[in-house]
């Protein structure tokens, strides 16, 4: 049972306890009804923005590892900075896992063959990822998935079946589509926050203060200091042997998912 279900449930028995309360005498059961819905929308409203809380589906935010590995992860791409990201990635010996929209895959066959070529792992991030994404319908969403791991497909030659969400937003019928699809929801461990730095030391800072072992990095191709945080980040990697990793290796050794 999903946390969303057990959040229906609850608000199911606290409307039914406000109705056997409506013949007491004072207005008890209109307060504790107003009261169950305000929090009930809260709760999925919270739940719905933050995946560690795996509110309506499994979400894997974290690998468990004994090697000081993490995951370096990058979203929204492949955009203008993404070869700029792969030099400094094969600068390093790293490999990163970017999760890419699948309108950009398409208008970028050459950055597209390179990550495969240079052996770095490419998930599903929708293929449009509208601001509006989140409230599309089952079928919707079910096509842009579909039609991203088809372009995905097409570059690797394997079926994909890992994704990240738009903005990182859940809801029923984004689980609806990855369940119909077998596709497994990763998130992160650590928001760098890098597409609001201008500067990108405070990202870079949050990133390397809170580090540890089986971390998931969320990254953006896009981010107006990407190159800096990310060249200082893999030099404090290599510095503390951190060990980066693909998602589905991980997931292969592990025989999850």
């Amino acid at each position: 049972m999903t946390k969303f279900q057990t959040a229906n449930i609850t608000l199911i028995g606290a409307i039914a306890l406000s109705i056997g309360l409506k013949s007491t005498e004072f207005d008890y059961w209109l307060v504790l009804l107003m009261a169950s819905i305000l929090i009930y929308v809260l709760v999925v409203s919270i739940g719905a923005a933050k995946v560690k809380w795996q509110f309506f589906m499994p979400i894997s935010c974290w690998i468990p590892n004994k090697n000081n590995g993490i995951v370096l992860s990058f979203d929204d791409g492949p955009q203008e900075k993404t070869s700029a990201i792969l030099d400094l990635l094969q600068k390093y010996q790293m490999v990163g896992n970017f999760f890419c929209i699948g309108s950009h895959l398409d208008k970028n066959p050459r950055l597209a063959k390179r990550l495969v070529n240079d052996g770095h792992f490419i998930g599903n991030h929708s293929f449009t990822h509208t601001n509006t994404f989140p409230l599309k319908s089952k079928k919707s969403i079910t096509d842009e998935f579909s039609k991203t791991n088809q372009v995905i497909e097409k570059y690797t030659g394997k079926p994909c079946r890992f994704f990240r969400p738009p903005f990182g937003v859940t809801n029923p019928n984004i689980a609806k589509a990855a369940k119909k699809l077998n596709l497994t929801c990763i998130g992160w461990s650590i928001r760098s926050f890098d597409t609001m730095d201008q500067q990108g030391e405070k990202a870079l800072e949050k990133i390397k203060k809170n580090l540890k072992p089986g971390d998931i990095v969320l990254l953006h191709d896009h981010s107006p200091q990407i190159l800096f945080i990310l060249e200082q980040l893999l030099k404090f990697l290599k510095t503390n042997n951190f060990k980066t990793q693909r998602i589905d290796t991980f997931f292969k050794e592990n025989k999850t998912g």
